[in-house]
């Protein structure tokens, strides 16, 4: 007879507890690891110039389906999954905001293109994706909130697998051409777009005349535009003040350090649909295995680097672990900040999310500045710039919580004093 061997209850309870986070993870890496087997193909294919133009095509989509909708998404999600219906007049703004903003970019394509004619068509052809990005968002969110992760992982599936995968089929076939890699990169968005649209049905369903998420969206809103398109300065700022070399030093160890964040941030988005769940789930126990999941994904990559960095990216790298070890450093304060952004999206409290993300930013720009009159700005100076500004931004947090905690037991305390 065959002995079957089963696990002990308490394996079995956090295999199935960590099993989502495993498959969200298991994407990010699967994604990280599939663009960089495609990335030298694409370069190899379409030549710097060609890149170039694959890049500029989906790039002002990018931008303006991360700023155009003023956070409503999340808000309508977060009021669905608390109240079971959302604001009809905020959803047919989503959906509105979307096609005004696919409209305008159809229309300013040649203008947004620089001149070139074949971005410009590429351009007005993807702005599609940009029509069913506000729904598309609210079906992210709801997903997320409502912990429906399968149909969330089938949504960055279709993003950041499919195109890679497409790419490498079609460059092993000989058949990696501009037009291509647009059509493959485009039918991933779209795909994708469709699958969030699904995600929304619900709450378009349920929707009721009810006042729009205004102050919580907005909030959340002007925090997110600072933290996703305001922080990407630091290459900016160094492709403008230091060598092509520096950059790409920097450039690399950016990279490493966001691929460290992926198990964090999976578990992040996890923790987001049990604090939906559950507002009374306790923020110390997620904060404390973000932080150790942080740590030894952090460990094992500076580790990993400095014993095979030659053989893993060549001998043109010199200097890269000082700022990697920093970025890394910036990457764990940032999923922090991002557990912490979820845990109050959870509950749909606004407070103290906008002031710590301005402030992050003046304490970075404030360092990149001083480096750069001083002449000391390079990567690993960079780096600690970022991680000034992750720092600080957290700390602002901290500090304004903590103060909020002490003043809230006072103000609920009796006047009169003590019965004697």
């Amino acid at each position: 007879m065959q002995r079957v061997t089963t696990l002990p209850a308490h394996a079995q309870r956090l295999l199935e507890r960590g099993r989502p986070v495993l498959q969200l993870a298991g994407v990010t890496y699967a994604g990280l690891g599939l663009s960089v087997l495609s990335a030298p193909m694409l370069a190899t294919a379409l030549g710097a110039g060609g890149r170039g133009q694959l890049a500029a095509a989906f790039a002002v989509i990018h931008v303006l389906g991360l700023v155009a909708f003023v956070g409503l998404p999340r808000g309508i999600a977060v009021q669905d999954h608390r109240e079971a219906s959302a604001s009809r007049s905020a959803i047919v703004l989503v959906g509105v905001v979307g096609l005004l903003s696919a409209s305008a970019c159809f229309l300013a394509a040649d203008v947004l293109a620089g001149g070139d004619a074949w971005v410009a068509g590429a351009i007005r052809l993807s702005s599609v994706v940009l029509a069913l990005a506000g729904l598309y968002q609210l079906g992210v969110e709801r997903m997320l909130v409502g912990f429906r992760l399968g149909a969330y992982n089938l949504a960055r599936v279709c993003n950041v697998v499919l195109p890679s995968l497409g790419y490498i089929v079609a460059f092993l076939a000989g058949a990696l051409t501009l037009e291509l890699a647009f059509a493959i990169t485009l039918t991933g968005q779209v795909l994708a777009s469709l699958v969030g649209i699904a995600g929304s049905l619900g709450a378009i369903r349920r929707a009721e005349r009810r006042p729009a998420p205004w102050r919580f969206s907005l909030s959340m809103w002007s925090s997110t535009v600072v933290d996703g398109v305001t922080w990407r300065m630091d290459q900016v700022l160094l492709a403008m003040l230091a060598s092509s070399a520096t950059l790409g030093v920097y450039a690399v160890a950016s990279t490493l350090a966001s691929a460290s964040g992926g198990l964090t941030q999976a578990i992040n988005a996890v923790l987001y649909g049990r604090f939906a769940a559950d507002e009374a789930l306790r923020m110390r126990h997620g904060r404390l295995l973000s932080l150790i999941s942080s740590a030894l994904a952090s460990m094992t990559l500076i580790t990993a680097i400095a014993l095979w960095q030659e053989a893993l990216l060549g001998p043109t790298f010199d200097g890269l672990l000082a700022p990697l070890a920093l970025l890394c450093l910036a990457q764990a304060l940032n999923d922090q900040w991002q557990l912490q952004v979820y845990r109050q999206a959870a509950s749909q409290a606004h407070a103290g999310i906008t002031a710590p993300s301005w402030i992050g930013l003046a304490a970075f720009a404030t360092v990149a500045a001083a480096l750069a009159v001083t002449e000391r700005l390079d990567a690993t100076t960079m780096a600690l710039a970022v991680l000034s500004g992750a720092a600080t931004r957290v700390g602002v947090r901290l500090v304004g919580g903590a103060i909020s905690g002490r003043a809230r037991p006072a103000a609920n305390a009796p006047a009169h004093g003590p019965i004697h």
